[in-house]
């Protein structure tokens, strides 16, 4: 007797090929991402895909799914799960305190060598723009500063994890094949008890 197919939840389901495909990402070199490497996953594959799909998820930009494709081609990652780490990692739960936590930690880092830029921003600066206590040009720089020691914690925090999940998921897929395995040879050699007379 088989066993039962893998099947997970709705909220969890990867995009499919055809989804991908449909809208033309890559434009005119669509046509590239068709190859059967990129759909069809197995241990290796899938791991980078992880990686992929988490370290560029973890950066503060626009255009993941963008730069996700091209790095899976080059890589040869599995694309459904490289195109929704970036959900998981920076999704809209976990975008805010990422960020503000990657922020703190390069700013931090820098403050440990003595590179820690003078100007930061606080919420109390919000307060005084609405109040036109300080202009524009300032905040603006404030902003600036902000968002590059947000990518410095951001680029530390995204190599972490994308090694933690590339590993990770090695690791998992070789434990989950032992474990069908295991289930299978209970299915087909099932002990039998003896009845008690």
């Amino acid at each position: 007797m088989g066993l039962p197919a893998l099947r997970l939840p709705s909220f969890c389901r990867l995009p499919t090929r055809e989804e991908i495909l449909h809208k033309r990402p890559l434009g005119r070199f669509t046509h590239y991402l068709a190859r059967p490497v990129f759909w069809h996953p197995h241990r290796h594959n899938f791991a980078r895909g992880m990686a992929i799909g988490t370290f560029v998820g973890s950066l503060p930009f626009f255009g993941h799914v963008l730069s996700i494709l091209l790095i899976g081609l080059w890589r040869r990652a599995y694309i459904p799960i490289a195109v929704i780490m970036p959900f998981v990692v920076t999704g809209p739960l976990t975008i805010v305190p990422f960020f503000y936590a990657s922020y703190h930690f390069g700013f931090w880092l820098l403050d440990q060598i003595g590179l820690a830029p003078p100007i930061t921003i606080h919420y109390v600066d919000i307060h005084r723009l609405f109040h036109g206590q300080i202009g524009m040009a300032a905040m603006g720089d404030r902003l600036w500063h902000a968002y590059l020691i947000t990518w410095l914690g951001s680029l530390l925090f995204g190599g972490a994890l994308a090694i933690i999940a590339y590993w990770g998921t090695l690791w998992s897929w070789r434990l989950w094949v032992y474990w069908r395995l295991r289930l299978r040879q209970r299915h087909r050699h099932p002990t039998h008890t003896p009845r008690s007379s």
